[in-house]
């Protein structure tokens, strides 16, 4: 290198720091996260505000719920906010639009990202409506991880209650969708599919991503599993009769007292779910071993030889099967569209029938008792669901970068 630098060099050199600073300046945005849940956010979101604060970006994050603890909370901001997820409550939801107007004319995101559909419907609104008040230029990413027990095409919720609370979602989310600036994500192609069918969203305004990412550093397979003697079934998800937990537990009553299988169950209490089933109840169960709410679940999965999961619920793609695939453990889930999308029946593992109960129940008796027959089906199983994980979009680092673009490359 010269040790002589011209005023010419210098020129240049300057004019560089200055465009280098000027989109540096421009990629840094400000970006509002709004959840409807906090335990949902940390379990399976906080990856995006994460990797966001992270690369620069000022993020504020806001969940309904419990009250995030403090010792939670990564180096964003953070609110927290009244949302009711079991009903329509009008003084609740008038309480998240009002907040959302306040957010979006204090803090002035340039991205505001919306997950599940409380927050869609109510924040989504009143984000157009603080848009206009302040005139300042707002993108919308509004992600549908399922579509829930009350618009899933299966929905059994009937009455003059559920008809008026799904005409008001389909009516906000056309309202939104007309926005050439509002994205809205979805976890399957069937959701997705069907919201399109319906025009409550544009194909060029609408994305699917599959699921909200696993990361393969920490869901692998066990280089050499501990031989237990047995075979341990476990169901692991929150505790609702919905995501099938009561016929894992009529399907485990027909092993009872076989000890050549073990069924276990992990999970998140659901306290105010009228489908929940209790902590109580299952400690009770003789046919299961409950192992309550469980923080070590790559460790737990590369103990156990199949994973369960008889979901009838209006899901995205259960995290819990991404999992179990990436650790190359079989699934036995039911026939819906979120458990398709990653398992494959008689290839990754077994799929059984979503209703009625009765039915899904035998099916994973089949399935366990096929497995017990048969331990290099079990193990063949296993080695394609890691395939499937490895060669899908499943992997944490391409969900992000999805929902990177989407939020801040605008």
């Amino acid at each position: 290198m010269s040790a002589v630098t011209s005023q010419s060099d210098i020129a240049v050199d300057a004019g560089s720091l200055v465009q280098g600073t000027a989109r540096e300046a421009v990629a840094h945005r400000r970006v509002t996260i709004i959840c409807n849940d906090t335990d949902y956010f940390l379990r399976h979101r906080r990856i995006t505000a994460d990797t966001l604060a992270r690369e620069g970006h000022h993020v504020r994050v806001a969940t309904g719920g419990a009250a995030m603890p403090a010792q939670a909370i990564g180096k964003w901001d953070y609110l927290h906010l009244p949302v009711e997820r079991f009903s329509f409550r009008p003084g609740r939801d008038t309480a998240l639009m009002l907040r959302t107007v306040a957010e979006v004319l204090r803090h002035r995101p340039d991205t505001l990202h919306l997950i599940t559909l409380k927050p869609i419907v109510f924040a989504g609104l009143a984000a157009l409506l603080a848009r206009r008040i302040s005139g300042r230029r707002l993108r919308i990413v509004a992600t549908v991880p399922g579509l829930g027990r009350l618009m899933s095409p299966r929905s059994r919720m009937n009455g003059r209650s559920a008809t008026f609370s799904r005409q008001l979602v389909e009516r906000a989310v056309r309202i939104l969708s007309s926005r050439h600036d509002v994205h809205f994500t979805f976890e399957t192609a069937a959701d997705h599919a069907v919201w399109l069918e319906k025009g409550l969203v544009r194909p060029e305004g609408s994305t699917v991503i599959c699921g909200a990412g696993v990361d393969p550093k920490w869901f692998y397979p066990a280089e050499e599993r501990a031989p237990s003697g047995r075979l341990r079934v476990l169901f692991a998800s929150r505790l609702l009769g919905a995501k099938g937990l009561d016929a894992f537990l009529e399907a485990a009553r027909a092993f009872q007292g076989n000890p050549d299988v073990e069924f276990l169950v992990a999970g998140m209490v659901e306290p105010n779910d009228p489908d929940g089933i209790t902590a109580d109840e299952l400690a009770r169960e003789p046919a299961i071993t409950f192992l309550g709410e469980r923080r070590d679940m790559p460790e737990l999965l590369r103990s156990v030889d199949v994973v369960c999961l008889p979901t009838r619920y209006g899901e995205g793609i259960p995290r819990i099967l991404i999992e179990a695939a990436a650790t190359g453990i079989p699934c036995i889930a039911s026939d819906i569209d979120g458990c398709l999308e990653i398992v494959e029946d008689g290839e990754t593992g077994v799929i059984v029938p979503e209703r009625p109960m009765r039915s899904a129940a035998d099916g994973i008796a089949r399935a366990v008792r096929g497995y017990l027959d048969d331990p290099e089906l079990l193990r063949l199983h296993g080695e394609n669901g890691r395939i499937k994980f490895e060669t899908g979009d499943f992997a944490e680092d391409k969900v992000i970068a999805h929902f990177l673009r989407l939020i801040a490359d605008h």
